[in-house]
């Protein structure tokens, strides 16, 4: 019964591997990007056969993680927490306020335990894709970028259809080109190598998107110039060069603009700071130059915004300071 389930399975997905191949092969054909490299085609193939396993070992896999993380966080709190901090976790009052600590703390608890368990699941299910030989995860971001491929081609077919009807979504195909340097396999979690594989992922991002900018001056010159880039980073990522997804004259320069998440840390130090001057009595002169070194930090290359922000925040968490 087993090996019969298996094996429908098996020619399911076989099936949908070769209409996958059939269609990419189709749309480069039509665009003029010529023959689809053969790691692709083995990527496809292998996303598409191994994805049934995947649904085998990922689900459990996520239930055993998300507990153990719980279980393990639940512990250091009990263990090394404050009462007034396990009692606000793990108590149940009946009404907290959205400025309490009761409120705020079980919020950083569950945030805390998501981005947790969603890095240990990440890692494992790598590390589980390697020993089993499944690799559906690591490769399906390679069907994602097929799609781009369709949808560039589709873009090219109907030249007459509305505009508003030819759009071509970026969100996914630029999200697993960030995450290309994790799935991959190739790099470990903690290599000094990542930030350059980062600061190369941005930069293939910012070819992309400004490849999808010229959709406005010319539509189908646009597409091919778009499916091309997705054609050659999914060949580059099948054969495990996440370092070198595009050539060099092909990438685009970006400056990372950081203003918000600045204006987010400076808010949420002050905010901790004024909370630690009524629940633990710190000095107000003391906790408002720690917000003044934090905003100075931050804003070390534009000292007038920084100044700006600590005007705003500073009256409003230390009143008549």
């Amino acid at each position: 019964m087993l090996r019969q389930v298996r094996s429908r399975l098996a020619s399911r997905h076989r099936r949908r591997a070769n209409a996958a191949i059939r269609k990419l092969c189709d749309d480069a054909e039509y665009l003029g990007l010529g023959p689809v490299p053969g790691p692709v085609r083995v990527a496809l193939r292998t996303h598409h056969e191994t994805q049934w396993k995947t649904w085998v070992f990922v689900p459990p896999l996520a239930i055993f993680t998300v507990r153990s993380v719980a279980i393990l966080l639940s512990e250091l709190i009990a263990t090394y927490a404050p009462s007034w901090i396990y009692e606000a976790v793990y108590g149940t009052p009946e009404a907290v306020s959205v400025v309490s600590a009761s409120y705020w703390l079980p919020t950083a608890h569950g945030i805390v335990l998501i981005a947790s368990s969603f890095l240990v699941i990440r890692r494992l299910t790598v590390l589980l894709a390697d020993i089993l030989g499944v690799r559906s995860l690591c490769f399906e971001r390679v069907q994602h970028w097929a799609d781009l491929i369709g949808e560039c081609a589709e873009t090219v077919r109907a030249p007459h259809m509305r505009p508003d009807l030819q759009s071509v979504s970026l969100r996914l195909a630029l999200l697993r080109i960030r995450g290309a340097r994790s799935m991959c396999g190739t790099v470990p979690s903690f290599s000094r190598r990542r930030p350059e594989l980062r600061k190369h992922a941005n930069q293939v991002v910012g070819a992309l998107r400004a490849a999808h900018a010229e959709f406005d001056v010319d539509r189908k010159k646009a597409a091919r110039k778009l499916a091309g880039l997705a054609l050659k980073v999914s060949n580059r990522y099948s054969q495990g060069h996440v370092g070198a997804l595009l050539d060099s004259a092909e990438l685009i320069e970006t400056t990372c603009r950081r203003e918000a998440l600045h204006l987010a840390i400076l808010a949420g130090v002050t905010a901790a700071a004024g909370w630690g001057v009524q629940a633990f009595h710190v000095p107000a002169p003391l906790a408002i130059g720690a917000v003044v070194l934090a905003g100075a930090w931050l804003y070390r290359s534009a000292v007038g915004a920084g100044l700006a922000a600590l005007a705003v925040l500073l009256p409003v968490l230390f009143p008549g300071k």
